[in-house]
């Protein structure tokens, strides 16, 4: 199905990446699940399984956000996409996928570290550890976010455009800049729109045996792929907005449909 990549409203791009996720859940939900739905069933088996659990999702997960962002800039622009296809793509790219992961937590990793030595400093200057502790809370909190947000559309970046390391934060940073507010907001809401169902009814199937552990994997595959959704279809937006990328995929696609048309064997065009 063709969606009409443009410009979009705040309600618009929440709407847009709900009709993806309808339009397409075979595929988005499926490639969700495979990761989901063993982590539900390892978790239900009890507390010696937590460590399994974790393995698993530290070795599987940037697989799976990586194939899931790749299905999802496909299909918004119309191009054919299966389960299969999308973690053999993902698969390809993922030593620099993972690293610039890896660069970002290290980044904010080496913020815990100077953290770390202000306090340092502080007590030797004699300075109250609560008043320290405070003075980071209210000062390293609001900066973690900061940079969270700043930092956001690294995924569809590296996916899309095929950047990795410090071009991509750097692209997402200027992708970012002077909408922080709305895309906090864009991120805030659509978490809420994707747990808050999810876990009403995580309650409810929680008390189902073995189907409720399956529904609960199902919920978070579905929950985790309207996430990732809607960080997608925001990139597309800032690049709407700031580089007329509708534009220019349009002119693309006329481009694309001349050539197609026009015949071979003589020089005559068939456009219409």
């Amino acid at each position: 199905m063709a969606y009409n990549i443009r410009p979009l409203s705040f309600a618009e791009v929440l709407d847009r990446s709900f009709r993806i996720l309808v339009d397409n859940a075979f595929v988005l939900i499926g490639i969700s699940a495979i990761v989901w739905v063993p982590e539900r069933v390892l978790l239900s088996l009890g507390k010696g399984f937590q460590v399994v659990t974790l393995i698993l999702l530290i070795a599987v997960a940037p697989l799976f956000q990586a194939a899931i962002t790749t299905a999802i800039a496909e299909i918004y622009l119309d191009r054919p996409v299966t389960i299969e296809w999308s973690y053999r793509s993902a698969w390809n790219i993922l030593l620099p996928f993972v690293g610039t992961y890896l660069l970002l937590y290290s980044m904010f990793l080496l913020g815990g570290v100077v953290f770390g030595v202000i306090v340092g400093l502080g007590r030797m200057a004699g300075v109250a550890f609560p008043a320290l502790f405070i003075l980071g809370f209210v000062v390293g909190v609001p900066l973690m976010f900061y940079w969270n947000i700043r930092w956001s559309l690294i995924g569809p970046v590296m996916i899309v455009e095929r950047r990795f390391g410090l071009s991509a934060l750097r692209r997402s940073r200027d992708l970012v800049e002077g909408v922080w507010w709305r895309t906090f907001g864009i991120f805030i809401v659509a978490g809420l729109i994707s747990q808050v169902p999810v876990g009403a009814l995580g309650l409810i199937w929680s008390s189902i045996p073995v189907l409720g552990v399956l529904l609960n994997g199902l919920g978070s595959a579905i929950s985790s792929a309207y996430g990732v959704i809607a960080i997608v279809v925001y990139y597309f937006d800032r690049r709407c907005r700031i580089e007329d990328f509708d534009l220019l995929l349009l002119a693309q696609q006329i481009r694309s449909q001349g050539a197609h048309n026009t015949p071979a064997a003589s020089g005559a065009s068939s456009l219409a």
